[in-house]
């Protein structure tokens, strides 16, 4: 396929999408504008997205994708969804449900054609004035981002991963004294990969965390807090299951110090211990911060800045652990009744504290940098129809270079477009 022939088609494809995804809408607007499921508790929703990647594999500008297998760096691809959320006041109680199917073809990289989902069940409950909390259950299944496959052993792939994430919890707040708030809470997460090259990597983890915390007739709160962390790699290649046990403690804070800005900030001391292999210096004490602060100045605009230095053991990256230093900002302005604007700014240091499973003594220790911009403007012309486009420029430099034989680096740039359009009833 010649040059001019393959932007034909992707062209042809996008304006296939939105012109398909318009007449759509605009054939169902005015029986949508008259119609509400049971008092608009329920919605459901249909969604189509045109989406242009140009670095699909997530890889360095010096490296030929024949050298992972691949036929092409980018590619044009459609996401097809559909789903419903459930929102159910009963009583005190509030249930909250929802289900998305998506399905996603690529226009050259047909294997990595996938079939995913997003579910949730909510229950939030309330008993009596005092007692409130949250039991519920998420799952997604979803491809990993090429962004860590590329990283995971020192190697790089073009073969997809197929993650199941899932995430049982319960919490509760009781007010003690109209002061004293008490808060509790467990949760366990599972992630499961489809890869058999990665289900070295499946992960089962469970949390237990505890606060307490004093409350200002202003709402505002500082208290101490307490929590625990219980992690193991069932499918472990190195023999055993690499279990750890982390605990943690500190100070949690919430504060409003006028009408329009909010301030949260938690700190930490962390200690995590490795069950069977110690003697690898894998061990972690440290502290861990992070603070957000939320400005919104006028009903239009709004300003997040978030700061943070925490170690997150998901194997995604492909490290037993990860301590990530960074910062974030995110405007968000509404332009008009029905065009609305937010952005996206991360800047992160992220250092990979060894890999229980590998050989120890590597050095340096590998650090990343990530940088990411996206920008993203919605046109909701009706209250059940809204357009996003969207547009996302990252950018991953390491200090790591690969041995052989996977020498291939591990630094990428990438831009990513998308348009969908959404209609929800």
């Amino acid at each position: 396929m010649t040059p001019i022939r393959g932007a034909q088609r992707r062209a042809s494809l996008w304006l296939r999408i939105v012109g398909g995804a318009i007449a759509v809408a605009g054939l169902s607007l005015p029986a949508i504008e008259a119609f509400a499921l049971w008092d608009d508790k329920l919605t459901l929703l249909a969604e189509e997205k045109a989406t242009h990647d140009d670095n699909v594999f997530r890889i360095s500008k010096n490296v030929d994708p024949n050298d992972i297998g691949a036929r092409s760096r980018s590619d044009t691809y459609r996401t097809t969804s559909f789903g419903f959320n459930l929102d159910a006041p009963v009583s005190r109680q509030r249930f909250q449900m929802g289900y998305t199917r998506n399905a996603t073809r690529f226009n050259q990289l047909s294997p990595l054609d996938f079939d995913g989902h997003d579910a949730r069940a909510i229950w939030l409950w309330q008993l009596g004035n005092d007692a409130s909390g949250q039991l519920g259950y998420t799952e997604t299944f979803a491809l990993v981002s090429f962004a860590n496959i590329t990283s995971f052993k020192n190697s790089q792939s073009s073969r997809p991963d197929p993650l199941k994430t899932q995430l049982a919890f319960f919490n509760a707040a009781y007010l003690v004294t109209p002061r004293w708030r008490l808060n509790a809470g467990v949760s366990g997460l599972e992630l499961t990969n489809g890869d058999p090259a990665r289900q070295s990597l499946d992960l089962d983890v469970t949390y237990a965390d505890v606060a307490l915390s004093y409350v200002t007739p202003a709402n505002t709160s500082v208290g101490l807090s307490a929590r625990t962390e219980d992690g193991r790699y069932p499918k472990s290649f190195s023999g055993n299951d690499n279990a750890y046990h982390q605990s943690s403690a500190g100070v949690v804070a919430d504060w409003t110090p006028n009408g329009v800005s909010h301030v949260s900030a938690r700190a930490d001391r962390v200690s995590r211990r490795y069950a069977e292999v110690p003697q690898q210096g894998l061990d972690f004490d440290g502290t861990i911060a992070r603070a957000q602060y939320d400005w919104k100045p006028t009903g239009k605009f709004s300003l997040a800045a978030v700061a943070q230095r925490d170690i997150f053991p998901y194997q995604d990256i492909g490290s037993s652990f990860v301590l990530v230093k960074g910062v974030a900002l995110r405007p968000a302005l509404n332009v008009t009744e029905k065009i609305d604007m937010s952005g996206s700014f991360d800047y992160s240091i992220r250092d990979f504290l060894g890999d229980p499973g590998q050989a120890s003594g590597v050095s340096p220790r590998r650090t990343d940098r990530v940088r990411t911009a996206t920008l993203t403007v919605s046109y909701r012309p009706a209250r059940s129809f809204t357009l996003l486009m969207s547009a996302q420029r990252e950018a991953r430099s390491s200090n790591f270079v690969p041995p052989a034989p996977a020498v291939l680096p591990v630094d990428y740039a990438v831009t990513v477009f998308s348009i969908s359009a959404r209609i929800a009833f």
